[in-house]
């Protein structure tokens, strides 16, 4: 009997209308009602998720920032909160000057040497002032790079940092470079809410659409890819299923429980 339901927020949970269904909220419901946790993994803010959490609440665990952070909302405090050390972001600074740097706090309010189009990225004050404040909030940096050979670039000045960190290319808004602290990971989030439930991987269904989910489709009792994730994701799942527009969550969920 599987005894945890995780899901991408983005392009799995929510349909065309940026909307969460009625009826997969029903079936939320029914399902946590049997005792049955569920959590999300967005690339929104914890806070935008509790938002759609306020009048019909549905979710028992909220991952973010790559891992970094991971909500109970039950028990209303973190079970996971892992902030870059302030050395390694004075680091990153000083050696990637030059290219537009975001740093990611835990309640959105982010400094950006250029404001970056359809963000919640904005600059705010001196860098100094700013990190000084968030000395011990600052959970993610991006490195915006100007082409493939840039990123490249700057992978390789990464590894030759040596700092403990994790760090991923990404393409599908620019390209960029993501940072979190060592150790953090959707695999690594999971494992933390298994061991807070008592329950084993193997009691878990993951459902997604995004790349990052292939290492945790691997370790997971079932895995589903929707219809409109990479075929890169759906040969690493257990099965597929429909897309998020025709309600994916609400279809896994009759299918297994």
């Amino acid at each position: 009997m599987y005894k945890l339901l995780i899901s991408d927020f983005e392009n799995t949970l929510i349909d065309s209308e940026d909307a969460i269904p009625l009826s997969t909220m029903l079936s939320l419901d029914r399902i946590r009602n049997q005792k049955i946790a569920y959590g999300v993994i967005s690339k929104r803010s914890f806070k935008t998720i509790l938002d759609y959490n306020k009048d019909f609440p549905f979710v028992d665990y909220i991952i973010v920032l790559d891992g970094a952070y991971v909500y109970d909302v039950n028990k209303e405090k973190p079970l996971i909160k892992r902030s870059i050390a302030i050395s390694i972001i004075k680091k990153i600074k000083k050696v990637f000057d030059d290219y537009n740097l975001c740093f990611y706090t835990l309640d959105w309010c982010n400094y950006t040497k250029t404001p970056v189009d359809g963000c919640n990225v904005r600059k705010i004050g001196d860098f100094k002032v700013f990190s000084a404040f968030h000395k011990d909030n600052i959970f993610k940096i991006e490195i915006r790079c100007s082409n493939k050979k840039d990123q490249s670039k700057v992978l390789e000045m990464l590894d030759e940092l040596n700092l403990d960190i994790i760090f991923y290319a990404r393409n599908d808004k620019g390209y960029y470079v993501e940072i979190v602290t060592g150790e953090c990971s959707r695999l690594d989030a999971i494992q933390k809410i298994c061991k807070a439930k008592h329950i084993s991987l193997k009691d878990t269904i993951v459902v997604g659409s995004d790349d990052d989910n292939i290492p945790v489709f691997k370790k997971v009792g079932l895995s589903f890819a929707v219809d409109n994730s990479s075929a890169k994701l759906k040969k690493a799942a257990t099965k597929t299923t429909v897309s998020n527009y025709d309600k994916a969550v609400e279809t896994v969920i009759k299918g297994c429980f």
